[in-house]
């Protein structure tokens, strides 16, 4: 019987490798370096093609506005498959005194001090929350006004599929999130 030799006490699972191919007269023998290597080559190739094709996107047109400017925020489905998202319909922004009705389905966050916090920009009482399908490959615009200022960005969440009977009031489990690119109130 030969003698295995052991090249590292913290991985078992290496030496177990060794012995396995050693007493089965193969040759080739993996340094630990190149089996980590390989292990990850493999688990990239795994998750590189889903990374790329499915994608939510919240998107901003400029990274930089005014208080009170128009920003004409779009989601676009890039996925093969429906999303759903809620929309809150209370919403208004001011606009030169006067209010307009700027429903959305995202929250704005504002970073201070390095940590993201959310805008209470909602309706404090009586805003409704409906349920928004969008097909595979669709998009949809939805513009507001903020007056506040600072680095802001926002933040979508959803669940795949269509699900037009959504509660928002009580969503179910699978909520996925996307945030946009960071863009700044002055």
């Amino acid at each position: 019987m030969r003698t295995i030799k052991t090249y590292s006490k913290r991985a078992p699972f290496y030496n177990a490798f060794i012995k396995h191919w050693t007493e089965a007269s193969v040759t080739l023998v993996y340094t630990p370096t190149m089996t980590r290597v390989a292990w990850l080559i493999c688990g990239l190739s795994l998750m590189m093609p889903s990374i790329a094709v499915a994608q939510v996107i919240v998107s901003v047109p400029s990274r930089h506005y005014k208080a009170h400017e128009k920003i004409n925020a779009k989601v676009e489905n890039r996925t093969d498959n429906a999303v759903t998202f809620c929309v809150e319909v209370g919403q208004t922004s001011s606009n030169n005194g006067e209010i307009e009705s700027t429903p959305l389905p995202f929250s704005v966050e504002r970073n201070s001090n390095g940590k993201w916090g959310t805008l209470m920009i909602g309706p404090d009482v009586g805003g409704v929350r409906g349920a928004i399908v969008t097909e595979a490959g669709e998009s949809k615009e939805f513009p507001f006004r903020l007056n506040d200022s600072g680095r802001m960005r926002l933040r979508l969440n959803y669940w795949r599929g269509s699900i037009p009977t959504l509660d928002c009031r009580h969503p179910p489990k699978g909520v996925r999130a996307v945030t946009s690119d960071v863009f700044t109130i002055d």
